[in-house]
């Protein structure tokens, strides 16, 4: 059995792990084969940064530990100990400290801000040289016979018994699926940030990650957020600075000038400032002076909801459930809520615990998707719009609205932090093997 995984990125990369610990138990005369196709050339080769630093949440790495260990401990080696969030507002008056993913509730499992690019290596580890084929563009996939064929744009192709889409929100296997109907859309807001070496920040501040571990700043203009991403003990720690705001225009990925920064968050106050300025400005201008290369600007695109994330509704009976989208391609979110990763993870988890189940019976690719989606949709969705709430917290305010949800920040710290349990308690392994009792073959 041969199947072809589009994108090496975090989905990717997880969905390889979650296929080979999985169904290397299936009884089968057929072999299975599981190759990586990526766009982008080797991390090896390449001096790029993937990506800025990201929230990876207590189910996010209880995901990627049952697939892979190794890439768990990895993460936790470099990461810094988040769960504790300092609410303030553009004044820097305090609204309030919200545990959430704590290592106290959560164990091994706490949640964790890191890099990106870390998440990346770590899942990079025990992957075959000979399963990845880098700098090889997919143009499309179609259904064919009992298979898929896979054509790619140097005019090749090929076929698999199961392709998996995991090339993110423009992703080809989608626009394959849907015939390009539901493209990335600008959702009017975009982020710019970067990393800033620890050891330039004033010591004030150094000090307070103990106590006040992630910053997240919200003014009438915009959100402000600081913390490490990397381990306090590491050679060079540094932090990640983001900020959010609404920006109607849809700009593009080029830098975007520290004037519009400024402007928006340069007169900001915190309990950190000094005689030579405010905390906001100096942060924006250390940004602007490390390497542009550390410095992202994302403007934020989202796609509508899709129907199905697999062909299991196909008139052709064959083949239906042998294309399956996962993480960002089937169901890109916002980062406000800091899920992406870890529902991108859970979803090559439960997918592929659910082919283990059924490819032993017939109809097993198409039965495996079917539940796939029953079990996913609904989780996902929820998250989705929370995500949303939490993003629209960070558009462009009259007075009236601002104070309403500064007062909603202060409530929402005042609840226990077992409220968070129904997204961070999450365990697919659990998930798949109480759906699977409860529907036998």
């Amino acid at each position: 059995m041969k199947i072809i995984i589009v994108g090496a990125g975090i989905a990717g990369l997880a969905s390889y792990h979650a296929l080979r610990k999985h169904l290397q138990s299936i009884k089968s005369d057929r072999a299975v084969s599981i190759k990586l196709v990526e766009s982008h050339t080797s991390p090896a080769n390449s001096s790029r940064t993937i990506g800025g630093g990201i929230g990876l949440a207590p189910n996010g790495l209880r995901a990627i530990a049952s697939i892979s260990p190794e890439a768990a401990s990895y993460i936790r080696e470099r990461a810094f100990s988040g769960g504790l969030m300092t609410f303030r507002d553009s004044e820097g008056r305090l609204l309030g400290q919200m545990k959430a993913g704590t290592a106290e509730r959560y164990g091994e499992f706490g949640q964790v801000m890191v890099l990106r690019a870390t998440v990346h290596e770590a899942l990079l580890l025990r992957v075959r040289e000979e399963d990845v084929q880098w700098e090889m563009k997919v143009v499309s996939v179609k259904e064919a016979g009992e298979q898929v064929l896979v054509e790619y744009g140097d005019g090749s192709s090929e076929l698999a018994d199961l392709l998996i889409g995991a090339d993110g929100i423009r992703s080809v296997v989608k626009d394959s699926l849907f015939n390009g109907a539901y493209p990335a859309m600008y959702n009017g807001l975009t982020g710019v940030g970067g990393f800033i070496p620890i050891s330039s920040l004033p010591s004030l501040l150094q000090e307070s990650f103990d106590t006040h571990r992630i910053t997240m700043a919200f003014g009438k203009q915009g959100f402000f957020g600081y913390s490490p991403c990397t381990s306090l003990s590491s050679a060079a720690p540094f932090i990640q600075w983001w900020t959010v705001y609404e920006a109607l225009s849809n700009p593009t990925r080029e830098k975007i000038d520290k004037t519009e920064l400024l402007t928006r968050y340069g007169d900001w106050k915190s309990p950190y400032d000094t005689p030579e300025g405010g905390l906001y400005k100096h942060l924006i201008e250390l940004g602007y002076a490390a390497d542009p290369e550390s410095r992202t600007t994302i403007p934020r695109h989202v796609t509508p909801r899709l129907p199905h994330w697999s062909n299991c509704t196909s008139l052709n009976s064959d083949v239906r459930g042998r294309i399956v989208l996962i993480g960002d391609a089937a169901h890109a979110m916002t980062p406000d809520l800091a899920q992406g990763v870890s529902c991108a993870v859970e979803d090559a988890v439960v997918h592929a615990l659910l082919l283990k189940h059924y490819l032993p019976i017939p109809q097993g690719f198409e039965k495996a998707a079917q539940a796939y989606e029953m079990l996913r949709m609904p989780r996902v969705h929820f998250i989705l719009d929370q995500s949303r709430w939490n993003a629209n917290a960070k558009r462009d305010m009259n007075w009236l609205s601002q104070t309403i949800r500064d007062w909603g920040i202060w409530i929402f710290c005042k609840l226990p932090e077992f409220v968070h349990g129904g997204i961070f308690m999450y365990a697919a392994e659990d998930v798949v093997a109480d759906y699977i009792a409860k529907h036998p073959l």
